[in-house]
C-alpha cells in the first residue's frame, strides 16, 4: 500500500481542480446521464482508486448510483489483499461491490492468448457481467493520458492501422474512460493530497509484459532525450487520430453502401451496414460490385473492406493488411477465384463481384439442422431428486466431452441466499424453465439479455463477445427450445436469473473447471 488510507467523500479545496478537469472532460464526451448507474473497474491501483473516489465525489451532483468490480486474476500473492482493500474502500463509500476470481493463466493457455489479452478479456467479461446485475447503462475504466501515449506506441510498433492509432477512446459504446484528461502524475499527487493510499503492483516494475516496456523504457528516454511533454502530445496525436479513424470510416461505411448488397444464400437483404445493428442471416454474405469499388478511393477501399471482415469475424482480432490485400487483388482477376481467410471467412470472385461470407458447414446427415451435440435432460429425474439444500450430491451427470462433467441437481432456496458469479457454476430459476436440452447453436437460438427480457438473438451476442466463427459450432448450450439459458462458459439469460420470488433453483456445475466469475 501506498500513503494512508482515507476513503471519505469531503474534497479538499486545493484537489478541486483535478475534479473539475474530469468532470468537465466526462460532460464534452458525453460519458453519462443524470442518474445513471456507474459500474466501475476498480484493481486498487492508483487510477482505478482514483476514479472511485472522483465518481462517488460527483455523484452526488448528477444523482448517480455507482458499483465496483474487482477481479482478481489469481496470479499475485498479494492479490487477496488488494480485494480486501477496494471491497472496504468501497464499504466505507457506500458503493456496491463485486468479486470476480479469475484463473487468467489457465485460461490464457487454454484459448492460446497472451496473458495480458486473457486478463483483459476477464475483466471486461466481469464488467459486463456485473452491470447486468446492478442495471448499470455506464461502464467506467480507469485509463490515463499515459495509458493513451503508451497504446499508441504499442499500436505503431505491430502496425494496426488507423484505427489501432487512434488508441483508447473517451466512449466506446457503453464503456467511458473519464480519466484520459489527466495523467500518472497528477492522480497519484491527488492521492496523496488526499490520504488516500493504493495498491502497488509490483508486475509493473518488470519488463514481463511489452507495455511494461514501453513505459519503463521508451517513454522515459522520450521524456528525457526529445520532448518532456512527450507523453502529453502523443496523447493528443492520439484524440487527432481517433478524428481521423472517425471520419475516414463514416466515408468508407457510405461508399460500401454506393457498391454493396447484403443478404444469404443466393438473395440480397439490404445494403450492407457494417456500422449498425442488423438482421442478420445464419450464413451471411456481402456482395460488392467490382466496378464501383474501383471507382472508390484506394484509402476508402481499405477501409471498406477492413470493416465488411471485421463485422463477418465478429471482431477481426486476426485480420491484417495482408487479409486485405488478398481480398482486394480478387477485383483485379478473373471470376471463379476462391480466397480462404481466418474465422471460416471465404472471398469468391463472382461475375461483376466479389462475395464475401461465412463458408457454410455441410449439414448433418438426415437433417439440415442437426446439432453436432444434443442431449435431453430429464426434467422428471431431477424433481425426484430434489434436495432441501444445495450441498447434496447431484441428480444427474452429463459428460460432455471436451466441455467437462455437466452436474445437474434441483434444491430449493433457503431465505436471503446469496447467489454468487462464477463461470463453471450457474443457478437458474428452475420453475421458469419449461424443457432442458444440453446442445450446440441452431437456428432461431437467442437470450434474453437484461431484466425487461429484451431479446437477442444468439449469434449477434456471440460476435458481441467477439467469439471466433471457428469456436462457435462447437459451443455448448444449454437450451429450453429456441431459448438458450446458458452459454457455457460465458452468460445466462436475464430470464431465468434467481430472484426474491424464486422457489427452487437449478444448480448446474462443470466438474474440474475453473470459477472465473
Amino acid at each position: 500500500m501506498h500513503g494512508r488510507e482515507g476513503c471519505g467523500n469531503k474534497e479538499p479545496k486545493a484537489s478541486k481542480k483535478m475534479v473539475e478537469k474530469i468532470r468537465s472532460y466526462m460532460e464534452e464526451h458525453h460519458m453519462a446521464e443524470k442518474g445513471s448507474r456507474i459500474v466501475t473497474g476498480v484493481s486498487g491501483g492508483a487510477d482505478s482508486v482514483c476514479l472511485l473516489h472522483v465518481l462517488a465525489l460527483l455523484s452526488d451532483r448528477y444523482e448517480w448510483k455507482l458499483a465496483a468490480v474487482h477481479v482478481n486474476h489469481l496470479i499475485r500473492e498479494e492479490a487477496g489483499e488488494d480485494a480486501a482493500y477496494v471491497e472496504e474502500c468501497c464499504r466505507k463509500l457506500g458503493i456496491a461491490f463485486y468479486l470476480t476470481e479469475t484463473d487468467v493463466e489457465r485460461e490464457a493457455q487454454q484459448k492460446k492468448l497472451s496473458v495480458e489479452e486473457a486478463g483483459r478479456q476477464a475483466r471486461y467479461r466481469a464488467f459486463a457481467e456485473a452491470a447486468e446485475d446492478f442495471g448499470a447503462d455506464r461502464i467506467a475504466v480507469a485509463h490515463n493520458r499515459n495509458d493513451r501515449a503508451e497504446t499508441l506506441l504499442f499500436h505503431m510498433f505491430r502496425g494496426t492501422g488507423l484505427d489501432g492509432m487512434a488508441s483508447i477512446r473517451p466512449v466506446r459504446d457503453h464503456i467511458i474512460r473519464p480519466l484520459l484528461c489527466v495523467g500518472r502524475d497528477e492522480i497519484e499527487s491527488w492521492l496523496l493530497e488526499k490520504k488516500i493510499s493504493w495498491c502497488i503492483d509490483k508486475s509493473n516494475d518488470t519488463d514481463t509484459y511489452t507495455r511494461n516496456k514501453i513505459r519503463r523504457h521508451i517513454l522515459p528516454f522520450a521524456r528525457e532525450e526529445i520532448c518532456g511533454e512527450a507523453d502529453v502530445h502523443l496523447a493528443q496525436e492520439a484524440e487527432l487520430l481517433m478524428q481521423t479513424a472517425d471520419y475516414v470510416n463514416r466515408m468508407a461505411q457510405e461508399a460500401l453502401n454506393r457498391c454493396s448488397s447484403r443478404g444469404a444464400a443466393g438473395g440480397c437483404e439490404r445494403k450492407a451496414d457494417c456500422g449498425t445493428e442488423g438482421v442478420r442471416k445464419e450464413h451471411p454474405e456481402i456482395r460488392i460490385e467490382v466496378d464501383a469499388f474501383l471507382r472508390e478511393e484506394e484509402l476508402l477501399r481499405t477501409h471498406m473492406l477492413k470493416q465488411v471482415l471485421k463485422e463477418l469475424s465478429g471482431g477481426g482480432k486476426d485480420i491484417g493488411m495482408s487479409h486485405i490485400r488478398d481480398v482486394e487483388a480478387l477485383f483485379h482477376k478473373q471470376g471463379g477465384r476462391k480466397l480462404m481467410l481466418p474465422y471460416g471467412i471465404e472471398a469468391l470472385r463472382g461475375f461483376g463481384e466479389v462475395i464475401l461470407q461465412e463458408k457454410e458447414k455441410a449439414p448433418e446427415k438426415g437433417s439440415e439442422t442437426a446439432p453436432a451435440f444434443c442431449r435431453i435432460i430429464d426434467r422428471k429425474l431431477l424433481e425426484e431428486r430434489i434436495t432441501e439444500t444445495e450441498q447434496e450430491a447431484p441428480a444427474l451427470q452429463i459428460d460432455a466431452g471436451d466441455a467437462g462433467i455437466l452436474e445437474f441437481s434441483v434444491f430449493f432456496r433457503e431465505n436471503s441466499q446469496i447467489i454468487p458469479q462464477k463461470t463453471c457454476t450457474k443457478w437458474l430459476d428452475y420453475d421458469r424453465i419449461e424443457s432442458l436440452v444440453l446442445r450446440t447453436r441452431q437456428p432461431g437460438d437467442y437470450l434474453a439479455i437484461n431484466d425487461r427480457l429484451q431479446k437477442k438473438r444468439l449469434k449477434d451476442y456471440l460476435i458481441q463477445e467477439k467469439i471466433p466463427v471457428k469456436n462457435r459450432e462447437n459451443l455448448l448450450l444449454l437450451a429450453d427450445g429456441s431459448h438458450v439459458l446458458w452459454v457455457l462458459g460465458y452468460r445466462i439469460s436475464s430470464a431465468v436469473k434467481v430472484t426474491e420470488d424464486t422457489k427452487r433453483i437449478l444448480r448446474i456445475h462443470i466438474r474440474g473447471g475453473k470459477e472465473n466469475g
